[in-house]
Protein backbone atom coordinates (compact mmCIF):
# COMPACT_ATOMS: atom_id res chain seq x y z
CA UNK A 1 0.00 0.00 0.00
CA UNK A 2 2.54 2.50 -1.11
CA UNK A 3 0.65 3.90 -4.08
CA UNK A 4 -2.94 4.92 -4.74
CA UNK A 5 -4.10 6.37 -7.99
CA UNK A 6 -0.55 6.24 -9.39
CA UNK A 7 0.91 8.48 -6.70
CA UNK A 8 2.65 7.73 -3.42
CA UNK A 9 0.59 7.59 -0.27
CA UNK A 10 1.48 10.17 2.33
CA UNK A 11 3.46 8.64 5.14
CA UNK A 12 0.75 7.40 7.46
CA UNK A 13 0.61 4.18 9.39
CA UNK A 14 -1.69 1.40 8.27
CA UNK A 15 -3.01 -0.75 11.10
CA UNK A 16 -5.20 -3.83 11.12
CA UNK A 17 -8.66 -2.89 12.30
CA UNK A 18 -12.25 -2.21 11.29
CA UNK A 19 -13.22 -0.07 8.32
CA UNK A 20 -15.85 2.39 9.54
CA UNK A 21 -17.21 2.79 6.01
CA UNK A 22 -17.74 -0.81 4.82
CA UNK A 23 -17.62 -2.55 8.23
CA UNK A 24 -14.94 -5.04 7.19
CA UNK A 25 -12.96 -6.29 10.18
CA UNK A 26 -9.32 -7.38 10.28
CA UNK A 27 -8.21 -5.34 7.26
CA UNK A 28 -5.48 -2.70 6.91
CA UNK A 29 -7.01 0.71 7.64
CA UNK A 30 -5.82 4.30 7.86
CA UNK A 31 -7.03 6.80 10.42
CA UNK A 32 -8.66 9.63 8.47
CA UNK A 33 -9.65 11.84 11.35
CA UNK A 34 -12.17 12.09 14.11
CA UNK A 35 -15.87 11.69 13.47
CA UNK A 36 -18.26 13.59 15.70
CA UNK A 37 -21.92 12.90 16.41
CA UNK A 38 -24.39 13.98 19.07
CA UNK A 39 -23.37 10.84 21.00
CA UNK A 40 -19.63 11.55 21.02
CA UNK A 41 -16.51 11.22 18.90
CA UNK A 42 -14.63 8.29 17.45
CA UNK A 43 -11.73 7.46 15.13
CA UNK A 44 -12.85 7.42 11.50
CA UNK A 45 -10.72 4.83 9.77
CA UNK A 46 -11.12 3.21 6.38
CA UNK A 47 -9.65 0.45 4.23
CA UNK A 48 -7.92 1.14 0.93
CA UNK A 49 -10.93 0.47 -1.36
CA UNK A 50 -13.08 2.80 0.75
CA UNK A 51 -10.37 5.46 0.80
CA UNK A 52 -10.23 5.31 -3.00
CA UNK A 53 -14.01 5.82 -3.17
CA UNK A 54 -13.79 8.73 -0.73
CA UNK A 55 -10.97 10.29 -2.75
CA UNK A 56 -13.08 10.01 -5.91
CA UNK A 57 -15.95 11.82 -4.16
CA UNK A 58 -13.62 14.55 -2.91
CA UNK A 59 -12.16 14.94 -6.40
CA UNK A 60 -15.62 15.17 -8.00
CA UNK A 61 -16.70 17.70 -5.38
CA UNK A 62 -13.61 19.83 -5.99
CA UNK A 63 -14.08 19.64 -9.76
CA UNK A 64 -17.70 20.73 -9.43
CA UNK A 65 -16.75 23.66 -7.23
CA UNK A 66 -14.01 24.74 -9.66
CA UNK A 67 -16.47 24.93 -12.57
CA UNK A 68 -19.13 26.85 -10.65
Amino acid sequence: MTKRGGRPVQHRTWVVGECWRCDRIGVPVLWLGPVQTDLGTGPFQACEPCILRLEAKVYAYAEQRDTA
